[in-house]
């Protein structure tokens, strides 16, 4: 029986041997059907599949546009920098390569885990900028462990650079990465990356689409540490942003602010015929370059815990009591109406009655008899009293807004702040209370529920300069024809009558030549003006600026033109609790009206030294 059974396992073995020799040929044939179908068929395809893995599209960035002055000179320019950038696909070894660049860039691991956590929703092939603007040296030390660390690498970028150091900063702006919010809201184009650097605020931000072009496109090889080492070609050519030329003139703006210094208040300069701002400025001043890197929390929060709020544009943003500047719109409306003439004499005795309530002047023993122009010249308020009693308050408001009070100016700048005239109606609908008689008499000096902004001052001090016709203060320039149309439009549709405008004028230069105003005065230039001072305390009253502390304090303001008989500049200063206006906001005005007319200002000798005569 042993041999059957011998017989019988050999044959199994040589089935099974067989089988298994059968399943190795089908299996190589597959195999061999499939390699040939890669490599023959589909050769073309898995060849350019090798070659897109090798192949990385790379934005090609544009430049802004520059920003200059009046006279072509740069105010924002662009310069290279160095970012440290994460590409979040070669990430795999935890915290190791965010604790090495903690170190090197002397940031927190924390903070760097944010801002790869804000990336979470982005594509996971958009690198992630962990480091802008870093220095040559800490963008050397990561380059340097790019075999340690392929995750990190550095790019080559553009920056703003705003050349004066802050000069002009609220006129300028400043700008930053967009936000996922600004990118949804539509307001940018749609083609923007995240992280994508936008205007903020200032022109910057009016002006974005113009200034910030549109990138390109460029295909790149990279090797296996995703380092560039071949540029295949470009796709699409960046569209760089166009250059903005501005109606400022930097040495005015210096001057200003050079003027400001120290001061907290604002000032606008204007062309009286054309609008063109040609200095603008809000003290203290920002550095708009800060923002060119990520705040740290502690720095953000220091520039807006202070209390001088450097961020505030007071030139446009901020609304303020105009002081006794007002009392130009009330003489004006007068004149126009006929209850006075430039020749009505009003006593002041130091105080009025009006509706059972005492008015007092500021000068305690009055002024005396005072016709328009001593009126104007030393401020009395009696007079401005009566003045405004006999128009009323609907009249008063009437001329205000004809001279650029209580509505937005149009200034291509964004967010403006449209100041208060008030009226019965306004106070009805807003306070649902009647108007009271009384409260006239506070208007007509320029107290009580009035607000306006030193730029709407200065837009009121171009329309007495060019005869009543509003101007809208403009920043962009629009070419020598374009100002010079707006001039000639302004000088055909003056708004009031020659004799008003001749006697304000008039009025207005005594306040510089002999009155409250002589700070501001000129050699040979005749400056039309007139000062205020906004009480902002009633501890205030009666009481010598110098002697109150600084918070209660009362404003100064400063508001005219010059020359006076065929004005070029027109203009408007405001000092926050600088007391009297023409003991701080009219030397600022001379300081920039020096510049403007090429006048060498005097220095004062030292005491004891005698000037050599001329010869």
């Amino acid at each position: 029986m042993a041999a059957p059974i011998e017989f019988v396992e050999k044959q199994r073995i040589a089935r099974r041997t067989s089988v298994l020799g059968a399943g190795f040929v089908v299996a190589f044939v597959v195999y061999g059907g499939l390699l040939w179908y890669t490599m023959v068929v589909q050769a073309d395809f898995y060849r350019t599949l090798a070659a897109s893995n090798a192949l990385r599209t790379e934005p090609v960035p544009a430049y802004r546009g520059l920003i200059v002055d009046r006279k072509e000179r740069i105010l924002v320019r662009n310069r290279l920098s160095f970012d440290v950038v994460l590409d979040r696909e070669r990430l795999g070894r935890g915290a190791a390569p965010l604790a090495f660049l903690a170190r090197t860039l002397g940031l927190t691991e924390r903070a760097l885990s944010e801002r790869l956590e804000a990336a979470r929703g982005r594509p996971r092939h958009e690198p992630v900028i962990l480091g802008e603007d870093v220095s040559l040296s800490e963008a050397a030390t990561v380059e340097a462990r790019q075999l340690e660390y392929p995750e990190l690498r550095v790019e080559v970028s553009s920056r703003r650079d705003y050349a004066e150091s802050g000069l002009a900063a609220h006129v300028l702006g400043y700008v930053g990465e967009v936000s996922d919010a600004e990118l949804a809201s539509g307001r940018f184009d749609a083609r923007l990356a995240p992280g994508a650097i936008v205007g903020k605020a200032g022109v910057e931000r009016v002006y974005e689409a113009e200034l910030q072009g549109e990138q390109g496109l460029r295909q790149v090889i990279v090797n296996a540490r995703g380092r560039i080492i071949e540029e295949v070609g470009v796709d699409r050519e960046p569209v760089h942003g166009h250059d903005l030329r501005l109606t400022l003139d930097l040495d005015l703006q210096r001057s200003l602010e050079e003027a400001l210094e120290g001061q907290v208040g604002a000032a606008v300069f204007l062309d009286p015929w054309s609008g063109e701002v040609l200095a603008m400025a809000s003290a203290p001043r920002f550095e708009p370059n800060l923002f060119q890197r990520r705040f740290a929390p502690e720095a953000w929060r220091a520039l807006v815990a202070d209390p001088r709020k450097p961020l505030q544009n007071r030139a446009a943003l901020s609304r303020f009591s105009p002081g006794s500047t007002f009392k130009l719109a009330v003489a004006a409306a007068g004149l126009e109406e006929g209850v006075i003439t430039g020749s009505t004499i009003i006593h002041c005795g130091g105080a009025a009655s009006f509706y059972g309530r005492t008015f007092r002047c500021h000068k305690a023993g009055g002024h005396g008899a005072v016709d328009l122009e001593s009126a104007i010249v030393h401020s009395c308020n009696v007079y401005f009293y009566t003045v405004g009693q006999r128009l009323g308050i609907e009249r008063i408001a009437a001329y205000a807004r004809r001279l650029g009070l209580g509505e937005p100016t149009g200034i291509d700048l964004g967010g403006e702040e449209e100041g208060l005239v008030p009226t019965p109606e306004w106070k009805q609908r807003v306070r649902h209370e009647p108007w009271y008689a009384g409260e006239t008499i506070s208007v007509s000096i320029g107290q009580g529920p009035l607000g306006t902004t030193p730029l709407q001052m200065a837009r009121l001090a171009a329309a007495l300069a060019n005869g009543g016709r509003h101007v809208t203060p403009h920043l962009r320039w629009r070419g020598a024809q374009g100002e010079a149309e707006l001039a000639a439009q302004a000088r055909a549709e003056a708004g009031f009558s020659n004799a008003t405008i001749q006697a304000l004028r008039r009025a207005m230069s005594g306040v510089v030549s002999y009155g409250t105003g002589t700070k501001a005065s000129l050699p040979g230039i005749a400056v039309a003006a007139k000062t205020g001072t906004a009480q902002y305390s009633s501890r205030s009253a009666g009481v010598d600026a110098d002697q109150l502390p600084y918070d209660i304090r009362d404003h100064a303001w400063f508001v005219g033109f010059a020359p006076a008989d065929e004005p070029r500049i027109a203009f408007a200063v405001f000092i926050e609790h600088g007391g009297h206006g023409g003991t701080t906001a009219a030397p600022v005005a001379r300081r920039v009206l020096e510049t403007f007319f090429g006048i060498v200002p005097e220095i004062p000798a030292p005491v004891g030294v005698k000037h050599a005569r001329a010869t």
